[in-house]
């Protein structure tokens, strides 16, 4: 049985209890109270019958004319006996009282007993058409039930059919789009938020991954065949060892270089902000270049804090200079520029620029749009720091060289 089905009957066996239920109490209840009407009637018509009976005489009479028991709008009758005797009747007198008449006695003085036969019908078929229409009324009900269950269900389960087929295509790598998520702040708009969140981050998970894979491939295969010629070679006796050994070492670095590289790329960062000086940061990145500290140029504001991971920034920072540090024989200018959306930060060089046409290539892994050396991974890094961090790195051709740019949260200088 579906869930669909599950809910509707589910829902129509709760109304069909609840109302069940409801239809007991009330039955219940409307009994209580037609009997207390019946017995309110009796003890009133019962009083009616004695104020209206002479028993001073050798035998029981009704005295005067107006006697309000004849007008009672419903059938009403009475006898007046003693050791078995009938001494008086009245009214009408049922030949077997059935379910609809009540029967009530009550003792009289001189040994008398008055004994008071009063119909309620009408009582009754109203306790019973109460009790028909309330059965009548069930199976409608559970029914209505049932067809709102299932409507409702098909309205709440639409959600995870569109879940599970984004679930589906999961599990045979296909990326789905994002969802559409319901309308509303419930489990199930949380629930798709959460499986969208997921389908993006396994997207770039797989595709980072398929980079490494097709990256490292690529990469790889001349320092292998540098490697593979090197040692060739030198079984053959054609070059020096020290010379075929330089080679193999050189073609050895270049991996690990790559494959550090690739590893870096593949791990997606997480940023653990926090209030961080950035001047100070900056120069403990330029200390640790080799030409920084001559041809890096610090232009920002010594009191400038910003939010930020200390070693996301800077991997951030590191990667931009050295990229601008490569691609110009003159200076390098770091710069800071506090505004409304935050921190904007700044690396320009002195070099040529680069094609307009490229600039949206600069970010790709080991892509070189010159020919100064360099794998091609330190935009590639400094933009997944930037992405990181929360920004996004910008470049643009600005007279004399590249601007490589990005903003950052800025923070209050703390008071010590």
């Amino acid at each position: 049985m579906s869930l669909r089905w599950k809910l509707a009957l589910g829902t129509a066996l709760a109304v069909l209890v609840a109302a069940g239920l409801h239809l007991f109490f009330a039955y219940v209840n409307f009994s209580r109270a037609i009997e207390g009407e019946i017995q309110s009637d009796l003890v009133r018509w019962q009083q009616a019958v004695v104020d209206s009976l002479d028993l001073s005489g050798p035998a029981p009479r009704l005295k005067g004319q107006n006697w309000p028991w004849l007008f009672t709008g419903t059938a009403l009758g009475f006898r007046v006996v003693k050791g078995g005797r009938i001494y008086l009747e009245a009214g009408f007198i049922p030949e077997r009282p059935g379910p609809d008449w009540e029967k009530a006695e009550r003792p009289l003085d001189k040994g008398y007993q008055l004994v008071l036969y009063l119909y309620v019908g009408e009582y009754r078929q109203a306790l019973r058409r109460q009790l028909q229409s309330g059965l009548i009324s069930l199976p409608f009900s559970a029914l209505l039930a049932a067809l709102f269950g299932f409507y409702l269900a098909h309205r709440l389960l639409r959600p995870l059919d569109t879940l599970a087929q984004g679930v589906e295509r999961l599990t045979r790598v296909q990326f789905p789009n994002p969802l559409p998520e319901p309308r509303g702040k419930d489990e199930l708009a949380a629930l798709t938020r959460s499986f969208n969140r997921m389908a993006v981050s396994l997207k770039e998970a797989f595709e980072r991954e398929r980079a490494f894979t097709r990256y490292a491939s690529h990469e790889l295969r001349n320092p292998l065949a540098t490697l593979q010629a090197q040692l060739e070679a030198l079984e053959a006796g054609l070059v020096p060892q020290e010379e075929a050994l330089a080679e193999a070492k050189g073609a050895l670095r270049r991996m690990r270089s790559i494959l550090e590289g690739l590893l870096q790329l593949a791990r997606e960062p997480r940023a653990r902000p926090e209030p961080l000086p950035l001047y100070a940061v900056a120069e403990r990145v330029v200390a640790g270049l080799p030409s920084g500290q001559t041809r890096v140029r610090l232009e920002l504001p010594r009191d400038l804090w910003v939010l930020a991971d200390e070693a996301l920034l800077n991997r951030l920072l590191e990667n931009l200079l050295q990229n601008a540090l490569k691609h110009t024989d003159g200076a390098v200018y770091l710069r800071a520029r506090p505004g409304e959306a935050g921190v904007l930060i700044e690396v320009q060089d002195e070099g040529p620029g680069v094609n307009p046409v490229l600039l949206k290539r600069l970010t790709e892994p080991f892509f070189r749009a010159g020919q100064r050396g360099g794998m091609g991974l330190g935009l590639a890094l400094a933009a997944q720091a930037a992405r990181a961090l929360g920004g996004e790195l910008r470049l643009e051709n600005r007279h004399p060289g590249l601007v490589a740019a990005f903003t950052l949260p800025r923070m209050e200088v703390p008071r010590g």
